[in-house]
């Protein structure tokens, strides 16, 4: 759009014009960028248990463009919150992952532990920020159950064995039930080997390795190179069924 045109328009004088004409082509251009979506890429609520240790706990994940303030209702009512302050509040927080204690069923019975959260809908909302600007609410929803899997039952190799360094195959059975004993959809196995020594303090993470493998799959070859001689290590196969609930059993073993 000209100058004249715009005056016209607009019914200002010409000295005033450009500036305004100015004024509307950055609010153009600003409106032409792509808005943060206000819904979360990722919202869960999971359950973890461990068929090892006899131990059970909740767990949660959001990753969006840019938060503050969150808050976590379900079923029951209010659940949690969290809220970003101090230095690094206004910039926004994008991920994040909590767990909660987990209490042995022996100490907490498993029912009891459950019903702190009944299976169903959970909303994550609150306020959207990406360093120092409102982006509005946020929001992310989250299905819960009670349906856990099983823990897998591991073959090799055998509690407190010693290995050779190289390839070594890792085995366990596949779960097929719930730890009611009812049948259960598993859609996932995660494998973790950790070697057992601390990492450098500065480090976030753990010597090792993790990943996850398709229900079909039973075993895992650790490729050579990996294992170290005369090291201990800790490993964990975790059975996810397809709501993202999941169980752990665990082992050690020491190389050659």
């Amino acid at each position: 759009m000209n100058r004249i045109r715009m005056k016209r328009i607009l019914g200002v004088g010409a000295g005033c014009g450009f500036a305004v004409a100015l004024t509307l082509l950055a609010w153009s251009v600003a409106s032409a960028r792509p808005k943060p979506s206000n819904v979360f890429k990722e919202a869960k609520l999971n359950i973890e248990h461990n068929a090892t240790d006899h131990d059970t706990g909740f767990q949660g994940a959001v990753d969006s463009e840019g938060w503050q303030s969150l808050d976590l209702t379900g079923p029951g009512g209010f659940v949690l919150n969290f809220d970003a302050k101090g230095a690094l509040g206004d910039l926004g927080l994008t991920e994040l992952f909590f767990e909660t204690v987990e209490p042995e069923n022996a100490e907490v019975p498993l029912e009891r532990i459950l019903s702190a959260l009944p299976a169903g809908q959970y909303m994550f909302g609150g306020r959207g920020m990406i360093a120092g600007e409102r982006t509005g609410e946020v929001r992310g929803t989250a299905w819960l159950t009670h349906d856990i899997p099983a823990g897998p039952e591991l073959l090799w190799p055998a509690k407190s064995g010693v290995v050779p360094v190289d390839d070594l195959v890792i085995r366990w059975n596949p779960v097929t039930q719930s730890i009611r004993g009812g049948p259960i959809n598993i859609i996932a196995y995660q494998l973790i080997v950790e070697r057992d020594t601390p990492p450098h303090p500065h480090m976030i993470g753990k010597w090792g390795l993790s990943m996850y493998l398709p229900a079909s799959a039973t075993s895992m070859t650790v490729s050579r190179g990996f294992l170290e001689p005369n090291t201990a290590y800790k490993w964990e196969v975790l059975a996810i069924e397809e709501s993202g609930n999941q169980t752990l059993s665990s082992s050690e073993f020491r190389t050659q």
